[in-house]
């Protein structure tokens, strides 16, 4: 098992993730709002992907499954998929709530609209 996860190499696993979502149609006249509804339907798309029993938590099994299924375990990155559950389970529940992957991506999206419920 890895440990050398370090912050650097955790962005960068989630900069990998984000970029694996689609991306909506190139539109040079794009609105900033647009824009940013956009990055947060991709999170949210990725949160669906990676839910596999759609219970609206991440969890370890269904973080392992989808890193095997993707190959992420052969990527260069020091980080897995584990390490969501590491850096972002903020309270320590062992699962992912769709608040806390909205907060582990705030960085990548930082100009993200997070809905008014204080994601």
């Amino acid at each position: 098992m890895r440990n050398a996860c370090t912050m650097s190499e955790y962005n960068r696993l989630k900069s990998m993730l984000l970029d694996m979502q689609p991306k909506g149609l190139k539109n040079g006249g794009k609105s900033q709002q647009r824009d940013m509804e956009e990055k947060r339907a991709r999170v949210d798309t990725m949160f669906k992907y990676l839910d596999v029993d759609q219970d609206g938590r991440l969890v370890s099994g269904e973080l392992e499954k989808i890193s095997m299924k993707e190959h992420l375990e052969d990527s260069l990155l020091e980080c897995t998929m584990q390490d969501l559950l590491r850096y972002d389970d903020y309270n320590n529940d062992g699962h992912l709530s769709l608040h806390e992957f909205y907060t582990a991506f705030h960085g990548q999206l930082s100009d993200i609209a997070w809905p008014a419920s204080g994601f």
